[in-house]
C-alpha cells in the first residue's frame, strides 16, 4: 500500500522539477531530443564526407614517374590525377598532412620491370591517419596491385601458361551478414548512447533531492515533520527514476522518428525496429533506470554541494562504458548468465534487437528481474543512508 507521504513527496519533487527550466534542458531536450537528432547529424556528416571522397579523382604525387611510363598509362586510365611532389620529402609532406598519400617509383624499377622482376615502389601514407584519409590509400594501393595482377597474367600468358595456375585455391564467400545486422554493426553505439540518456536524465534530480537540499538547509525541516524518513527518501528516489524513466521513453520516440533520416541505402545497411523491438528495448532498460537512480543518490548523499555531487555523479558515466566498449571490438556469444549482470546484459539485449535477432523469453526475465533485484538493493541502502543524523547537513 502506498502511503500518502511518499504520493506527497513523489508529486513534489516531480512538479517542482517539471518547473525546473534547468531541468527540463538538461535531462529532456539535452538528452532526450537534441542526443538522437546529434547523433543523425554526426552520422550524415561522416557518409557525405567518406561518400565524397570515395567518388572524388585520386591526386596521387608520385615520384619518379618518368621511370615507369606504363604504370603511368595505367594511373591515368583509371582517372587518377598525377602530381609532382614539391621540395619537401615525402615523409616530411605526410606527417604536414599535404597528401593522403604518396607514391615513389624505385630507382631500380625499369631494370627489374625490364628482366621479369618484382619491380619496387614505395606507398608513403599515416596509418594512423582517420576517416576519409584511409579511402585515398586504399584506392592508391588497389589501383597499383590491379596492374600488377593484369602485368603478371600478361607474363604467364607469354609462356604459354593460363594465369588460373597461380591460384591453387579458389575462395567462393558465403556471407551470412543481412543487411539488418550489418545495420546493427554500424549502430553498435546505440545501447551505450540509451544507458547514457538513461543516467543523464536522472542525474540532476538525484543530486538535487540529496546534495541540492544539503546545501539549501532545507532537509532539516522536512525531517522534523512527525512521518517516516524512509517515505520521504523513497518518494524522492521514486521521482528520481521517474524522470530517468520518461527520458528514456523520449529518447527511444525520437530515435524511432530519425531512423527514416538515416543514410541507409547509401551504406548498403537495414534497420528495422517494430513497435514490439521498441517495447522490448523500454522493458528490459527500464529496470536499469533504478540503479542508475539508486546508486546516483547513495553518491550524491555523501557529497556535501551540489558542484561537488555533480562531480561525482559525473564520474559514474565512465561505468556503462566499460561494457559497451567491450562489446563494440569483442564478438561475445550470449549466454544465460550473462543476463544477470546489470548494464552487461542490457547491452547484450538491445545488440541483439538490432541485429534482427530473438533475445529470447528467458534472457529478457533474467535481465529484468535481475537488474530489478540489483536495483532495489541499492534503494534500500539509498533509503536507509538517510536514517544517519550526519547526512542530514552539509557541513
Amino acid at each position: 500500500m502506498i502511503s500518502n507521504v511518499f504520493k506527497v513527496v513523489f508529486l513534489k519533487e516531480v512538479t517542482e522539477n517539471l518547473r525546473d527550466k534547468r531541468t527540463i534542458m538538461s535531462s529532456l531536450v539535452m538528452s532526450a531530443v537534441f542526443g538522437p537528432l546529434f547523433m543523425l547529424g554526426l552520422i550524415h556528416m561522416m557518409t557525405n564526407i567518406s561518400k565524397g571522397k570515395a567518388e572524388e579523382q585520386l591526386e596521387l604525387p608520385v615520384i619518379n614517374m618518368e621511370g615507369a611510363q606504363n604504370l603511368e598509362k595505367h594511373l591515368l586510365s583509371q582517372g587518377v590525377k598525377i602530381l609532382t611532389l614539391g621540395e619537401k620529402s615525402p615523409e616530411q609532406s605526410i606527417l604536414d598532412k599535404d597528401h593522403d598519400v604518396i607514391l615513389e617509383i624505385d630507382e631500380s624499377y625499369a631494370d627489374s620491370f625490364t628482366q621479369g622482376q618484382p619491380a619496387k615502389v614505395k606507398l608513403y601514407f599515416d596509418g594512423s591517419a582517420k576517416g576519409s584519409t584511409n579511402i585515398s590509400v586504399r584506392k592508391a594501393r588497389s589501383i597499383i596491385n590491379g596492374y600488377s595482377s593484369s602485368i603478371g597474367a600478361i607474363r604467364l600468358q607469354l609462356r604459354g601458361v593460363s594465369p588460373s595456375i597461380m591460384k591453387a585455391v579458389s575462395i567462393e564467400n558465403h556471407d551470412q551478414a543481412s543487411v539488418q545486422s550489418k545495420g546493427a554493426q554500424f549502430m553498435n553505439f546505440l545501447p551505450y548512447f540509451l544507458i547514457i540518456i538513461l543516467f543523464s536524465g536522472s542525474m540532476y534530480l538525484a543530486i538535487d533531492t540529496t546534495a541540492g537540499e544539503k546545501e539549501r538547509k532545507s532537509l532539516e525541516p522536512l525531517f522534523l515533520n512527525p512521518v517516516s524518513r524512509k517515505e520521504i527518501l523513497a518518494g524522492k528516489l521514486a521521482a528520481t527514476i521517474t524522470f530517468g524513466v520518461i527520458t528514456l521513453i523520449l529518447s527511444i520516440i525520437v530515435f524511432k522518428l530519425t531512423i527514416p533520416f538515416y543514410p541507409m541505402k547509401a551504406m548498403g545497411i537495414s534497420l528495422e525496429l517494430g513497435f514490439s523491438k521498441l517495447i522490448t528495448m523500454v522493458l528490459v532498460l527500464m529496470p536499469l533506470a533504478v540503479v542508475a537512480g539508486a546508486i546516483q543518490t547513495i553518491i550524491a548523499s555523501f557529497s556535501k554541494s551540489f558542484k561537488e555531487a555533480q562531480t561525482y555523479v559525473g564520474l559514474l558515466i565512465l561505468i556503462p562504458m566499460v561494457p559497451s566498449m567491450v562489446l563494440m571490438f569483442l564478438s561475445i556469444k550470449e549466454k544465460l548468465w550473462m543476463m544477470a549482470i546489470p548494464i552487461l546484459n542490457q547491452n547484450l539485449i538491445i545488440n541483439q534487437i538490432i541485429r534482427g535477432e530473438e533475445p529470447g523469453l528467458a534472457a529478457i526475465l533474467v535481465t529484468v528481474f535481475g537488474t530489478l533485484f540489483f536495483g532495489l538493493i541499492l534503494a534500500s541502502i539509498a533509503v536507509r543512508l538517510y536514517n544517519k543524523e550526519s547526512m542530514l547537513f552539509a557541513d
